[in-house]
């Protein structure tokens, strides 16, 4: 069993160099999959879509085992989709007998609680997940509001290629994925932007008062 921190970047370049794998991409969606992939899934019907390029696609549906094969697939990308899965573990073990490995990205506690547009009850976000270095396992937590979300998912894709380690988990397994539950947390006071903007703005005309004053 292998479980290991990884960059999208070096699976998708191990992926172009390895094209004999099936791979699928499970909740691909149109406007993100992964061109290095011949075989796509979602919740959403995009068959014509994808037979207009002469790809492959499964339409699968919610809360109901895979349509696929033991073993069928090499590798099995899951970029933003295990953190809206509400079956959470019994998702993971249909991944693990669908497939022999694969990658997962996930977006970190910071990322979760900065970005707006993920909330939706039957679609938005519903788990936390961290990634135990020391164990090999990747942790989830009931997903907890702690700041009020200012951030859209456009510009937090911009943030994240300065800031990638703080905003996003990217996580390589082979066999299994060593999924564990993590220290859930509570928060009673959500912070709220508008209060963090007051306190900013108090600090610099305080300071500006001092400045003057002393000058």
């Amino acid at each position: 069993m292998i479980l290991k921190r990884t960059s999208r970047e070096y699976q998708k370049k191990w992926l172009r160099e390895n094209k004999n794998l099936k791979i699928l991409d499970l909740g691909c969606s149109l406007n993100n999959y992964w061109s290095e992939a011949n075989h796509f899934a979602d919740l959403d019907d995009f068959s014509q879509e994808f037979g207009n390029l002469n790809l492959k696609f499964t339409q699968i549906k919610r809360n109901q085992e895979l349509p696929f094969k033991d073993k069928e697939f090499d590798y099995v990308i899951l970029s933003h989709v295990l953190e809206h899965v509400p079956n959470l573990l019994e998702f993971v073990s249909e991944i693990e007998r669908i497939s022999k490995a694969g990658y997962i990205e996930l977006p970190t506690k910071l990322n979760d609680n900065l970005v707006f547009g993920c909330d939706e009850d039957d679609v938005g976000h519903k788990w936390w997940f961290e990634f135990d270095d020391v164990k090999n396992q990747l942790l989830y937590s009931e997903k907890v509001d702690v700041l009020e979300k200012f951030v859209t998912v456009g510009q937090i894709w911009k943030f994240q290629k300065f800031f990638e380690d703080s905003l996003l988990l990217q996580i390589y397994w082979e066999e299994k994925i060593n999924l564990a539950r993590g220290q859930s947390f509570k928060f009673d006071k959500k912070i709220y932007f508008l209060s963090l903007v007051r306190k900013y703005f108090s600090k610099k005309f305080r300071n500006f008062l001092s400045r003057k004053k002393n000058s």
